[in-house]
């Protein structure tokens, strides 16, 4: 088959459509069409005038406290915070050993102790197997061991100092938490760290260890309570 090129214009053989025959005639939509229809609404609302206040309304200030950094100090503060640990197991182990041979009744109960504010030992009863009058015998001998209290006292201040030099959100983030001397007797119970176990053994396992203890009942640290802590050791908030 041959094909002829041209590059010059062609007219159409018709310019103009022959019109239809066809009638078109309007049709009501169907009842099911025109309640559908009735019932659709816009796909959005446009309304400029609550843009518009919106945009007068005032902006809303937010105060976030993040806290200190972890202190260059806080390796030196974590050192004595162990040495201080290993003292007073080496002292709690001593004075059960003394406890079994002079009292076994009270050294079979599962007690405990801490620090209180003026540097004295209080007994806890957690587990209710003393009644008042063996807290009070249990009282007695546990300040009556001076190097169990001088431990604990001093274990106490290793474990504020190291709080103090920690950081709420860095490094170690023990600054999360705030310790005190009128504090430290409500979070800390002293004989579950201090006391051995076996492995297998994992009753009350959140009491045996500081950061868990602290977890479930210590202070959360603040910025109230962060200013506090600067006041009482001297320190500058530009530091």
């Amino acid at each position: 088959m041959a094909l002829s090129v041209s590059a010059a214009h062609l007219a159409p053989a018709n310019t103009r459509l022959a019109p239809s025959e066809q009638t078109l005639t309007p049709q009501a939509p169907s009842e099911a069409a025109g309640q559908a229809l009735a019932n659709a609404g816009p796909a959005a609302i446009y309304h400029p005038s609550e843009a518009a206040q919106t945009l007068r309304e005032p902006l809303q200030v937010i105060d976030v406290w993040v806290g200190r950094s972890e202190s260059p100090e806080f390796p030196r503060f974590a050192e004595r915070f162990n040495g201080a640990q290993a003292v007073l197991k080496s002292a709690f182990t001593a004075f059960e050993s003394a406890l079994a041979s002079t009292a076994p009744d009270l050294a079979a109960t599962d007690y405990g102790f801490t620090v209180e504010a003026d540097g004295r030992l209080k007994v806890l009863d957690k587990a209710g197997q003393l009644g008042e009058a063996n807290i009070k015998r249990l009282t007695v001998l546990l300040n009556g061991s001076a190097e169990l209290k001088t431990a604990a006292v001093a274990y106490r201040d290793a474990t504020i100092d190291m709080t103090d030099a920690g950081s709420p959100w860095s490094g170690s983030v023990m600054g999360y938490y705030s310790v005190t001397n009128e504090n430290f007797a409500k979070s800390i119970d002293l004989a579950p760290m201090l006391r051995t176990y076996d492995p297998s053994d994992l009753t009350d396992i959140k009491d045996r260890f500081l950061v868990t203890q602290l977890a479930y009942k210590g202070e959360r640290a603040t910025e109230e309570t962060e200013r506090a802590m600067y006041e009482r050791r001297g320190w500058s908030l530009q530091d």
